[in-house]
């Protein structure tokens, strides 16, 4: 086993996973071209494209809310957030959407 720091398994993982689901998406402030500000993502976009690697706008309740929508039509989602402090304005779209779509849909998304 190869030894690594916590972002080269963290790019490692996702790598990984990207080859082998092609469900699986990565998105978040610069996490395509740049590779994310702590170069987590890097390489990601050049592997395997802008469709399934691609930066979005800034705003944390736009990511995750889009992720909580694109997971429940069957695609995998995987967010970057840059900093710890910003995920704080995300978590509603966590706890008022994702947890409650179950109900909120009558049990057609899971």
């Amino acid at each position: 086993m190869a030894r690594m720091n916590m972002v080269q398994a963290l790019n490692s993982a996702m790598d990984v996973m990207m080859a082998r689901d092609p469900k699986v998406v990565v998105f978040g402030e610069d996490v395509g071209y740049f590779g994310g500000v702590f170069r987590v993502t890097d390489g990601l976009q050049a592997k395997y494209g802008k469709q399934r690697c691609f930066d979005a706008p800034i705003s944390e309740g736009g990511i995750v809310g889009t992720a909580v929508g694109m997971a429940a039509y069957g695609l995998r989602p995987v967010v970057e957030i840059q900093f710890a402090d910003y995920f704080y304005p995300a978590t509603d779209q966590i706890v008022s959407e994702a947890a409650r779509l179950r109900y909120r849909s009558a049990g057609d998304f899971t």
